[in-house]
């Protein structure tokens, strides 16, 4: 049901076509459905299989709150204490599987499971053995659905990289094969070829504004690129030159593109709600649609009343020593301002407010965007790229439109070495947005006490520790699977 959801909320134009054709399949896997001959036979089946790839990683997504429990909370500086799984995976004590298990309608230990993630490769690896022998759509058109249907394949290769490490390399339909894992930086490489292959038959942006950062662009493309690229650069230090040199072209691509602008920090509610000049790649959630999230939004946890109706205290709230560092008190930001109420009180009365698009005051449920990629991340990432290769003049031009948005200081070398001041803009700007533990892993400051509160020895990071188990159940029906050694106690 929630991939029927999201079908008809992403081709929401269309739906209604579709709608009947996909209601006969709601009792069979998507998967199945694509690889039949009865499938395929118009542009509406085709726009349906395209959605399933994009509806089946949004499913795992939504699954429970996984895209904020590895990326933001598993770095420590947001306190949870009421529910196990938060504090458990904020010490990275990721073996403690009872403890992630709890509560568990927030499925944390499903997490260590990655078979869905492959369902949706799965789905495009079909769609794009199938694309080709199409009659019904010319050439631009399968050009087009081949690279937005690579894009879906490999954000799902780069978010699990991220994830588990080293993964398995599917991309031919229907192999069932029982491969080992191939190291990530290979993944990720064979990412980044596919995507410049095929990244300019996909629009900068669309005419309609109900896809803007809901379907795959040429902007959401440069900027999985720099993301991979960015990722590469923090594991094989030998090329870090040449991979920061091709992150920034991708960044200034997409600034040089002139589709995209920061919105004022005070239309933050509209900026997460989504689908705006400044949205990149994001997941859409809707009530219209019932698509709404609950045990998903770092916002369920980290608000209460007004916002819901949950007393004067919400459930989680960020360090105040954390809050202090990002922001000072006597420094202006507007993001403080407007994404915090009480943001220098360490309990529970502090709210973080980045996610407040609430549409069920009393079930805590939200429809804010997951939002993945967003223009004022891509100039960040490129302004860190940029001073890596001591080109600051440039690095500095991107950091301050971020800064100036936000009403902050615009950067002086008073403040320290340049690379530090970007990362440090990284983490005001995104925070909540499900990057953090990711930022400190490639940057190596994972290693650093003084840059998280959940920090590894190099010895730690070394084996692996970075990383999230994998459920040995991967081993059962291939035992070429190799499981990630450090959580095998």
């Amino acid at each position: 049901m929630k991939l029927l959801k999201y079908t008809i909320l992403l081709f929401g134009a269309c739906s209604i076509l579709l709608i009947s054709s996909c209601k006969k399949f709601l009792d069979v896997e998507p998967v199945d459905r694509l690889g039949s001959n009865s499938f395929w036979k118009t542009k509406q089946d085709v726009e349906s299989a395209v959605a399933d790839c994009y509806g089946l990683i949004y499913d795992r997504l939504t699954v429970g709150p996984y895209h904020n429990l590895n990326g933001d909370i598993r770095a420590g500086e947001f306190i949870c204490p009421g529910f196990p799984v938060f504090p458990t995976v904020a010490k990275n004590d990721l073996s403690n599987s009872g403890q992630i298990a709890l509560p568990a309608r927030y499925k944390g230990d499903l997490l260590a499971d990655w078979y869905p993630f492959y369902q949706s490769i799965a789905a495009c690896n079909i769609a794009l053995d199938r694309l080709d022998d199409l009659t019904f759509l010319d050439d631009n058109e399968k050009a087009r659905y081949k690279a937005e249907v690579k894009f879906i394949r490999a954000f799902t290769y780069f978010y699990i990289s991220r994830i588990y490490g080293d993964v398995p390399l599917y991309t031919k339909a229907y192999d069932g094969s029982a491969r080992g894992r191939t190291n990530f930086i290979d993944v990720l490489r064979f990412c980044i070829q596919e995507l410049e292959e095929t990244k300019e038959a996909l629009p900068w942006q669309y005419t309609d504004p109900t896809n803007w950062g809901v379907r795959a662009s040429r902007a959401s493309s440069e900027t999985l690129i720099a993301n991979c690229y960015m990722w590469i650069a923090g594991f094989d230090k030998t090329n870090q030159q040449t991979y920061w040199q091709k992150a920034a072209e991708a960044a200034l691509n997409v600034k040089n593109s002139g589709f995209f602008q920061l919105l004022p920090i005070e239309d933050f509610k509209k900026i997460f709600k989504g689908k705006t000049r400044e949205s990149i790649f994001e997941f859409s959630v809707n009530k219209n649609y019932g698509s709404e999230t609950k045990y998903v939004s770092l916002g369920q946890w980290s608000t209460h009343a007004p916002i819901v109706n949950y007393g004067s205290n919400s459930d989680g709230y960020y360090l105040a020593s954390y809050v202090q560092k990002l922001y000072p008190a006597n420094a202006p930001d507007k993001r403080r301002d407007v994404w915090f109420y009480l943001p220098y009180i360490n309990n529970t009365t502090q709210m973080f407010l980045k996610y407040s698009n609430v549409t069920d005051v009393n079930n805590f449920l939200f429809d804010d965007n997951m939002i993945i990629f967003r223009y004022s991340g891509i100039l960040l990432l490129g302004a860190e790229a940029l001073a890596n290769l001591g080109k600051n003049g440039e690095a500095v031009s991107l950091l301050n439109m971020v800064r100036n948005r936000a009403g902050a200081t615009e950067y002086a070398p008073s403040e320290g070495p340049l690379v530090d001041a970007v990362f440090m803009e990284e983490q005001k700007e995104l925070i909540g947005e499900g990057v953090r533990w990711y930022d400190l892993v490639r940057t190596g400051r994972v290693m650093d006490l003084a840059q998280c509160v959940d920090f590894l020895t190099p010895e730690q990071f070394n084996q692996g520790a970075w990383t999230w188990p994998i459920n040995p159940k991967a081993r059962v029906n291939n035992p070429n699977i190799v499981l990630n050694q450090y959580w095998v106690k």
